[in-house]
């Protein structure tokens, strides 16, 4: 009798396909995913004064130098020669950085989780990771750079230039005879990425920071302390190997075709220059082409050409002045997308905007040496003393915005809410023998 028994081919059966008008397209769960967390350390080493108001944006710092000691006794009722006071002083120009987020209202009404808060949340990690960039850029601009195995050079070392205890007890003592001022407890203060980390966690005198937590307050980051420096850990430092040139990398050639609305670089001048692809998180270097020399017998621009086989992503274009030895940041944070070649000008200097053009400059963040050739990857790390450098800032140290969720002139339908931050800084160099870069190479990677 039809019915009476179970059909698997009922033609009645309702499915997923004759109810798909009440299901719901997605589901989200309720926690959002964790993005890669980002250390940002190196504003907790520096000093961080704060500048009024009203007084420009020039900072400075002045040091009255050591008096030499006298090389021979006095001589009875003769007054020896006065000894000069030397006064060294230091300054920077603060910068304004700043980013903004913008959300339309029905992008507020119909997102799941709260839009406006994770763009806060998300802003809070991008202003911390800023303000450790422009640290490290101007810090890899100068002071003294040291290598394991007594090597010199970035371009020389080899896969067995890891660190080690001899490595950091030699930086240690350097800064101890120099007299470089410590922090609590007569201690420096290192950063290293996870792989030097590694590197230096092998070594069975080390010692992690969990076996004295318990009585010595930890700085952000702090992983343990170890020769006399309490190290930090940060996975924004640059990890940098040589790009290739031409072919699947990037060359630069001097034109005569110098582009309307700039001037070219004299006629018989030299130029260094050098590019590199940009670490999609920090913007700081990951690949870097070998410097090399641009000139010409007339008038010239830079142009940097982009393979289309080169890596994707944002890249860096580095031009030092006429007969300068260190390429300088003209350009940065250019998109080549995948398969496609770019092609990018540097001028002497620019009369007018001109698209995928910029001028040199003679205050961009200098470039690194050379990496090594055959693949080897350079890590960088460091040890500082007190009073290395500082941080000063203008008005706050970030200062965070939101739009009230109201109508404006600008805005007569409160159609769009805003938040953003920004900040005035600018790091600068107090004393280049109270801190040393080191760079190696690890054995981790």
């Amino acid at each position: 009798m039809p019915g009476n028994q179970f059909d698997y081919l009922d033609p009645g059966l309702s499915t997923s396909q004759t109810l798909i008008n009440n299901i719901v397209p997605l589901w989200f769960q309720e926690e959002l995913l964790l993005i890669a967390e980002k250390l940002t350390v190196f504003q907790d080493i520096g000093e961080t004064p704060q500048m009024p108001e009203g007084e420009g944006k020039t900072y400075a710092a002045s040091r009255y130098e050591r008096l030499p000691l006298p090389g021979a006794p006095l001589v009875e009722g003769v007054t020896p020669d006065s000894t000069p006071l030397v006064v060294n002083k230091v300054t920077a120009v603060l910068e304004q950085w700043g980013m903004v987020v913008t959300i339309s209202d029905v992008g507020l009404m119909i997102t799941k989780h709260p839009a406006l808060q994770a763009a806060k949340d998300r802003l809070a990690n991008a202003s911390a990771e800023l303000q450790d960039r422009e640290i490290q850029r101007v810090l890899m601009g100068g002071g003294v750079v040291v290598m394991p195995n007594a090597k010199t050079s970035r371009s020389t070392l080899v896969a067995g230039d890891t660190p080690g205890t001899d490595f950091i007890s030699g930086i240690v003592a350097t800064l101890r005879q120099l007299g470089a001022p410590t922090f609590a407890g007569s201690m420096y203060a290192g950063v290293f990425d996870p792989y030097v980390e590694q590197d230096l966690a092998k070594d069975p005198t080390f010692v992690l920071s969990h076996q004295y937590a318990e009585t010595t307050a930890l700085f952000n980051a702090e992983v343990g302390r170890w020769r006399g420096v309490r190290w930090k850990r940060s996975n924004l430092l640059p990890i940098t190997k040589l790009l290739a040139t031409g072919a699947g990398g990037v060359a630069a050639a001097a034109s005569t075709t110098i582009p309307t609305g700039t001037t070219g670089f004299a006629a018989g001048s030299t130029v260094r220059v050098t590019a590199s692809l940009a670490d999609p998180t920090s913007g700081l270097d990951s690949q870097q082409v070998a410097t090399t020399n641009v000139t010409n017998a007339a008038a010239f621009v830079v142009t940097f050409t982009v393979d289309a086989a080169a890596p994707e992503g944002r890249y860096n274009f580095y031009v030092s002045q006429p007969g300068g030895t260190t390429p300088l940041l003209a350009a940065g944070n250019i998109l080549k997308p995948a398969g496609q070649a770019l092609t990018y000008t540097v001028a002497a200097g620019m009369t007018a905007a001109v698209g995928n053009t910029s001028a040199a400059s003679a205050s961009g963040a200098a470039a690194g040496a050379d990496p090594p050739a055959g693949g080897i990857t350079v890590h960088i790390g460091y040890i500082f003393g007190k009073q290395a450098f500082a941080v000063p800032a203008l008005g706050a140290r970030t200062q965070a915005m939101i739009t009230a969720a109201t109508a404006t002139d600008s805005d007569p339908l409160a159609q769009r809410r805003k938040c953003g931050f920004k900040f005035m800084t600018k790091t600068c160099i107090l004393n280049p023998d109270f801190y040393r870069r080191f760079e190696c190479t690890s054995a981790f990677s």
